[in-house]
């Protein structure tokens, strides 16, 4: 059923501005024309007021010569010049800066002198060294090195040593110079307040130019070669060549012509100029086109900023521009500067309560754009009007040839230079349509909210039913593909795709994962989905999402796909810029690189959001367009500036505490200083607040850190001594210094934190150590001769015991039985076996005396080691053919009876294995008398002792080794068994000599 709509009244306005043969236009070279972002520091900000001067130096800085001093800035911080001690300016009030190609910075003053500055230091030059003492207004330098300086009080020049005041010499007549310069063919120009004269390059004359000119001039050249200059009531000019053709306009008094304080002419070949009359600072794009020698009128002006379009004040004097393009300028209430956008807006855009804007690029390429009622057709010939005084337009639809148009509650359609107001399916009064899209073939697929998705095709409408259909949640994006599919998004993130009579949905897992979504781009078959949490791409039947910083995702309302395989992305933190490499990066799940477009590069506000068609759009010159809730804006991607220029770097100031430190040389931090915080900075003006640094700390910090747009650093829990602090800084574009800057520092040790004081302590702690180990040692040697002593007493208890009972009871009876064998005949059998029993007897009588002269610790074996094992070896050996051998090292001493008694079982416990177990052809047994003590060492070249028993440290029902080990244990001696180095076993015994040796005992040599 069809619904008469209610736009009947305005339909018949609309059609009449229309059908209007008059229409506006505007010409291409206007829409193309720079668009300059303009950045204010007024003193409410901390910038100088009263600005006169402005220079640069090579590391980047900008110089303010103001009537209260000279001050340098960062592009984020002012900084007062203050002279070292004993150096000073005659006066704070500054009027003219040059820099020059050798670092220098030539300063004029307004009572006259100049003073230079140079690595720091301060040389000033006054009447008394040939300067003028009247206010300086401008220098310049010749081709042959000198400088001359304009001087109200005459035109003075410096040949590295001294200044003097042009005169007759030099055939300059006046008694004042107003201006002077030097053009790019070495000429320099002077005006008098008179008249215009000129000093050709290797010159020694002035010469006359015949242009008459007033007080208050300033020069500048023009990129054409041409002198501009302005000279108080004759206005602002390029004078001609020859000096019968100037006209008679720029001799009069007239308010419309220009009065420029200052002139400069940019990169681009613009004129710049601070106007004397209207206030502020004005543009001129095509001055060329006006250098016929008559005075400028501000009917010229592509540009006037003054301070109602936020300059800090209408009193603007220098201008300067920079080595990355800027525009700098000077006013008595603050600094501003002029840097070219890359996102250019309408001109005349209407922006406010109320106002709506709206874009749609067709198939042709062709740009239509509305705002406050207007309807613009943009082309390679430029904008045309199409209609004015329409009702305000909030979106636009440009497909299949028809161009749709949607207002508050009204939806039409351009066709063929007219305009057809189209009903809607819906009743409600106020409706509200979601999303708009084109079906390939004329029609138009529309969403209303709570109504559904509906089609009109041929003048119907028709309701898509299923889950798409009516009383369902209504997308918020519609798309049509090749394939005739219709694709559907909506708030809750999920997409619906309709092919004929099927319906899929994707959600969860299957879905974008973008959140709420918003928008979609087609290229080929590759379809984009952008959300308010990131976009994605539907490929080979899957989703997958484009890895990138979340937050840079945010509020996607609009992509566009351009031929190159680029992705913009429209958003809420501004525009971005996505190569086809990044984007196939991204999509694979590596962090996508991009290029971030912002109210820094002139954007006018952020993506238009809940609008039913993208907010991104191309046209058929390759620009891109985005619709933002500030108005429309486009970039054109192949005249994008990029800065090349590197920021140059600095380290400005260590603080630690209340004290502050120059970052000159190595500062030396006084003790107990734990926390520091370093600043720093670089100078890259075009947009100071995008530089990015990354700094670290040498000895604390294991890689690079971060910092953003930060321009302080900060440490806590630092110990005393040596660091050093490096940072470096990337511009805009990502353009880094790798080399920076660094500044080493050093913190002073407390005493006890001193190397010497660590080294004293380290020497007590090992002479604390070294006692207590000798402390353990004797203690230890202490306990072990008192068990070797209660053993001694043991063992003489036993002696007494067996001479008293058992030797003197053997001899008794040894005594009887001699009487008895006294008392039998010789030659007898009986008297023979009892001699024989007699014998025997007194050999056991020896055999026990000797046993009891050993318990008694009697015997030499102690003192005759070597011999003892000797006798040992040869026992075991019993003639066998095994060669052994016992050899001595040191003087001997004597060995502690019952300690030796331990350390020959021992020994005897090795040999004794050596010679059964080892099939060895030859056992050393070598004895050390060592200053630490007594070391034994048994090695054969056998077989060598098993791994297992070494594992498990002997062999099961076999106590040869682990008695060995008890013993040494006992003595508190180490014993090691090992294998050899080729074959055979080698078994160590360490004594101390403590425990071993006899106190008092001297060594004898072996």
């Amino acid at each position: 059923m069809k619904r008469r709509g209610r736009g009947a009244p305005w339909l018949l306005l609309w059609c009449a501005a229309l059908l209007c043969p008059a229409l506006r236009g505007q010409d291409a070279g206007h829409w193309n024309g720079e668009q300059f972002r303009q950045t204010v520091w007024s003193v409410e900000h901390g910038a100088p007021a009263d600005i006169w001067a402005l220079a640069q130096d090579r590391d980047g800085f900008l110089w303010l010569g103001t009537g209260s001093g000279l001050y340098r800035f960062d592009g984020v911080a002012f900084e007062r010049f203050e002279p070292r001690q004993g150096e000073n300016l005659r006066t704070n009030d500054i009027t003219a800066l040059s820099m020059q190609a050798d670092g220098t910075l030539w300063i004029g003053l307004f009572h006259g002198g100049a003073s230079a500055l140079r690595d720091g230091r301060l040389t000033s030059y006054s009447a008394r060294d040939g300067f003028p003492t009247s206010m300086v207004t401008s220098f310049a330098r010749t081709a042959d090195g000198a400088l001359w300086a304009a001087s109200r009080g005459g035109l003075a020049r410096f040949d590295g040593t001294r200044w003097e005041i042009a005169g007759a010499d030099w055939n300059y007549p006046a008694a004042r110079a107003e201006w002077v310069m030097t053009d790019r063919d070495g000429t320099l120009w002077v005006t008098t307040g008179d008249e215009l004269l000129s000093l050709r390059r290797g010159g020694h004359r002035f010469e006359a130019t015949g242009i008459r000119v007033a007080r208050d001039t300033t020069l500048s050249q023009a990129p054409d070669g041409r002198i501009w200059l302005s000279s108080g009531p004759r206005g602002t000019s390029a004078p001609p060549a020859a000096p019968a053709a100037q006209p008679s306009e720029g001799l009069r008094e007239d308010p419309a012509l220009v009065h420029s304080k200052r002139l400069l002419f940019d990169r681009r070949g613009y004129l710049w100029g601070t106007e004397a009359m209207r206030g502020g600072v004005y543009r001129i794009d095509a001055p060329a086109r006006l250098a016929d020698g008559r005075a400028l009128r501000a009917s010229a002006f592509d540009a006037l900023h003054d301070r109602g379009g936020g300059l800090p004040s209408n009193v603007a004097v220098p201008l300067l521009e920079d080595r990355e393009g800027t525009v700098w300028v000077g006013t008595n209430l603050g600094l501003a500067s002029y840097h070219a956008n890359n996102v250019r807006v309408p001109p005349g855009s209407k922006v406010g309560p109320g106002i709506n804007t709206a874009l749609a690029a067709d198939a042709q390429g062709t740009l239509w754009l509305a705002n406050g009622g207007v309807l613009q057709r943009l082309d390679a010939d430029g904008a045309q009007v199409v209609a004015d005084g329409l009702p305000d337009i909030n979106a636009m639809l440009a497909a299949d040839g028809t161009l749709w148009l949607m207002g508050g509650s009204w939806l039409g359609r351009l066709e063929h230079g007219r305009v057809e107001h189209i009903e809607v399916p819906v009743s409600e009064p106020r409706w509200s349509l979601e999303a708009l899209a084109g079906d390939g073939r004329g029609g138009l697929w529309a969403s209303f909210m709570d109504h559904g998705v509906f089609h009109l095709r041929d003048g119907r409408w028709t309701a898509l039913e299923g889950s798409i259909g009516r009383g369902r949640t209504a997308p918020t994006a519609l798309l049509a593909d090749a394939a005739g599919r219709l694709w559907a998004g909506y708030p809750d993130g999920r997409v619906l795709c309709v092919d004929g009579e099927q319906q899929r949905t994707y959600a969860g897992a299957e879905g974008p994962r973008v959140g709420a979504i918003a928008t979609f781009a087609r290229r080929g078959d590759e379809l984009l989905v952008g959300g308010d949490r990131g976009v994605a791409r539907w490929r080979d039947g899957r989703f997958e999402p484009l890895a990138a910083d979340p937050a840079m995702l945010a509020g996607v309302s609009g992509i566009a796909l351009t031929a190159q395989g680029e992705a913009w992305i429209n958003g809420s933190r501004g525009v971005l810029r996505v190569s086809a490499r990044d984007l196939a990066r991204g999509f694979g799940g590596q962090a996508a690189a991009y290029e971030l477009f912002d109210y820094h590069d002139g954007l006018p506000g952020i993506a238009l959001q809940a609008t039913p068609v993208s907010t991104a759009a191309i046209d058929a010159r390759g620009r891109v367009w985005f619709n933002t809730n500030q108005g429309a804006a486009w970039i054109d991607p192949a005249q994008v500036r990029r800065n090349p220029a590197a920021p140059a770097t600095f380290v400005q100031t260590l603080i630690a505490g209340d004290r502050r430190y120059a970052a000159a040389g190595e500062p030396r931090l006084p003790q107990r200083t734990s926390a520091v915080r370093v600043q720093y900075t670089a100078t890259s003006l075009a947009m100071p607040d995008r530089v990015r640094f990354r700094y670290r700390l040498d000895g604390v910090d294991e890689d690079w850190q971060e910092a953003g747009t930060r321009r302080e650093a900060s440490y806590a829990n630092l110990g005393p001594g040596h660091y050093r602090f490096r940072v470096i800084a990337a511009n805009e574009d990502g353009v880094w210094n790798e080399q920076g800057a660094s500044l080493a520092f050093s913190i002073e040790p407390q005493f006890f934190q001193t190397g010497w004081f660590r080294a004293l302590c380290l020497a007590a702690g090992a002479l604390l150590a070294a006692g207590l180990y000798l402390w353990r040692l004797r203690l230890m040697a202490e306990r072990i001769h008192l068990r070797l002593e209660e053993r001694t007493r043991e063992r003489e208890r036993i002696a007494r015991e067996l001479h008293d009972t058992l030797l003197q009871g053997v001899q008794g009876l040894l005594l009887r039985l001699q009487a008895l064998a006294a008392g039998l005949s010789e030659g007898g059998r009986t008297r023979e076996a009892l001699d024989a029993a007699i014998r025997r007897a007194r050999d056991v009588l020896m055999e026990g005396r000797d046993r009891i002269v050993a318990l008694r610790g009697e015997s030499e074996e102690g003192e005759r080691l070597a011999h003892t094992l000797r006798a040992v070896g040869e026992e075991y050996r019993d003639g066998g053919s095994i060669a052994f051998q016992v050899s001595t090292e040191g003087a001997e001493r004597a060995l502690c009876p019952a300690a030796a008694d331990e350390v020959i079982d021992i020994a005897r416990e090795a040999i004794r294995n050596a010679f059964r177990h080892a099939h060895a052809g030859c056992i050393d047994v070598r004895v050390a008398y060592l200053p630490q003590g007594l070391r034994i060492r048994v090695r054969d070249d056998g077989i060598g002792i098993p791994l297992d028993i070494l594992r498990h440290g002997g062999r099961p029902g076999h106590w040869g080794l682990v008695g060995m080990r008890e013993r040494a244990g006992r003595l508190g001696a180490t014993l090691a068994i090992r294998r050899g180095k080729a074959r055979g076993t080698d078994v160590v015994l360490h004594v101390p000599g403590q425990v071993v040796f006899e106190a008092g005992a001297h060594g004898r040599r072996a």
